[in-house]
């Protein structure tokens, strides 16, 4: 029975399949990211840990929504093997893991320079986001390689996770091999 399970799944790293519509996932995607970003940008003061938190999470959300929309424009329909979409998940998920804390340090920005245009001096937003970035900057470089690691190592998790998804998903092409194509 283990036999048989490893052969299939050998047999299915050779797969060739073709690519759903992935449009719908990504729409649902969208709307609990946007929902959040919009309470984010509302609720929470940029100090917040509970807003650090949500920055993270909105950041990693922004940069699924933004490379599912790429996959989709570029793969959407075409016929891949199951180990090349694996390969763009992981390349691709590595990239928005890294990219996904940078967005997050820049919502934080953003909150903060809100927060600026509400206080009694009433600063403009744009002095007031260079600052609160460059105090990011340099309030987060110490711990950056550890943060950028973690972050490749987590969107390399997430990435692989979706092309799999997206591999069990698909239709696959009987007949073909990956050379054939």
């Amino acid at each position: 029975m283990r036999n048989q399970a490893h052969a299939r799944e050998a047999a299915q790293a050779g797969a060739v399949v073709r690519i759903p519509r992935l449009w719908p996932v990504v729409v649902l995607l969208a709307t609990p990211t946007f929902i959040g970003l919009g309470v984010f940008l509302k609720r929470y003061r940029g100090t917040d840990r509970t807003a650090m938190a949500l920055a993270a999470l909105i950041g990693a959300g922004l940069c699924l929504v933004a490379g599912l929309t790429w996959f989709q424009h570029r793969f959407g329909g075409a016929v891949l093997s199951r180990q090349s979409l694996r390969w763009v998940g992981f390349r691709w998920g590595a990239v928005g893991g890294a990219c996904a804390g940078g967005v997050g340090v820049v919502l934080l920005a953003v909150r903060w320079a809100i927060d600026q245009l509400g206080g009694p001096v009433g600063e403009r937003f744009g002095p007031a986001f260079l600052r609160a970035l460059s105090a990011l900057w340099w309030t987060t470089l110490p711990g950056l390689p550890a943060y950028l690691a973690v972050g490749v190592v987590l969107g390399v998790g997430v990435g692989l996770a979706v092309a799999e998804a997206i591999g069990a998903c698909a239709s696959r092409i009987p007949g073909v091999s990956p050379r054939e194509r």
